[in-house]
């Protein structure tokens, strides 16, 4: 349940709880999960929980738009000579495409990131091979939560 509520200011703020909220399995090369917090049909931007398996690399990918990063839990590195472990941010500018690799260790690296528009996966030679928006992500979610028996939440509503 998102709980709304009008300040002094006549602004809104959204509390979003994060009981009931699932891991979604999102980049099968990766074993990596994706939890949706909030999806912005109006301008594109996903809010977002990504979980990664030690070791592993994201499969790599182009955004057009700037994505935000902030390390909760584990590291990662793009191999250019610094890692981003907890409580590091990470800014990629619009246009960048790299492959995230997690350290290895005990426990998988969990990041919470911001996406501005989409996330284009591709291949070596920089062909789109797949992609994920806000609608593709929402689709995924639905169908994931009607799989395993849960009743989706409201991700689209501000």
């Amino acid at each position: 349940m998102t709980a709304t509520t009008e300040t002094a200011y006549d602004a809104f703020a959204s509390y979003i709880p994060d009981e009931g909220n699932v891991w979604v399995p999102w980049d099968e090369a990766s074993g990596s999960e994706i939890k949706l917090v909030k999806l912005n049909p109006s301008t594109g931007e996903m809010i977002v929980f990504i979980k990664t398996p030690p070791g592993k690399t994201l499969t790599k990918h182009f955004h057009p738009g700037t994505v935000i990063v902030y390390v909760v839990q584990g590291q990662w590195t793009y191999n250019e000579g610094w890692v981003a472990g907890p409580g590091d941010s990470v800014v990629e500018a619009a246009g960048s495409t790299h492959a995230p690799t997690m350290l290895d260790g005990d426990e998988p690296t969990i990041v919470f990131a911001v996406i501005q528009g989409s996330l284009e996966f591709v291949d070596d030679a920089g062909n789109r091979v797949g992609y994920d928006n806000w609608q593709t992500l929402l689709q995924r979610y639905n169908d994931y939560c009607a799989s395993i028996g849960v009743t989706p939440r409201d991700l689209t509503t501000w």
